[in-house]
């Protein structure tokens, strides 16, 4: 019987970390597939060397806290989320978030991981501050953050190129203090 690593667990969903063996072939469609890299504004083919080697940097890097998002009832992958760039002195990260699977959209997958990971900054980091960058024309993905608590705080103007625009970015983050108020 395989035993299944459940991280930090939820009701429709639970972090765990990668596993290569039952990771990377979704990954590796996730930064390929074009509805994916439309909204995470990839610009080019990755070959499973080079999204191994991504991953081999993203998770052995301290400042890193990244997880697999499982679907609970299958233990599928469906994602990736976590934390980039953790301060532990300013006690700050910035969060990122990728459902890989077009066919797990829309189903509040994205906002319980989002949540999953808010608690585990706040509750077992430590952490004060959780900020995000966003694009300005995905309402969609404001407005989950907006009910995970974050908040607008300024915008990118004309941050990324993507499809032959340039694309402003909203500056999002939500403090410790916030939070708990929640």
């Amino acid at each position: 019987m395989e035993r299944v690593i459940k991280f930090l667990n939820g009701k429709k969903i639970y972090l765990r970390p990668f596993d290569e063996k039952k990771d990377l072939e979704l990954f590796q469609f996730g930064k390929n597939n074009s509805e994916v890299r439309e909204t995470l504004f990839l610009f080019r083919p990755m070959t499973e060397h080079e999204t191994i080697e991504e991953i081999n940097k993203w998770h052995s890097n301290k400042e890193n806290a990244i997880f697999t998002i499982c679907e609970q009832h299958s233990n599928d992958p469906i994602g990736e989320t976590g934390l980039f760039r953790i301060d532990y002195v300013s006690r700050a990260a910035i969060f990122y978030i990728a459902i890989y699977d077009p066919r797990f959209w829309s189903k509040g997958y994205g906002r319980e991981a989002t949540e999953l990971v808010l608690k585990y900054s706040f509750d077992i980091l430590n952490l004060n501050r959780i900020q995000l960058h966003v694009a300005t024309n995905n309402p969609a993905g404001v407005k989950i953050y907006e009910k995970a608590g974050f908040i607008i705080e300024g915008t990118l103007r004309e941050a990324m190129y993507h499809n032959n625009e340039y694309v402003d970015f909203y500056v999002m983050g939500i403090l410790r203090k916030d939070y708990y108020k929640k």
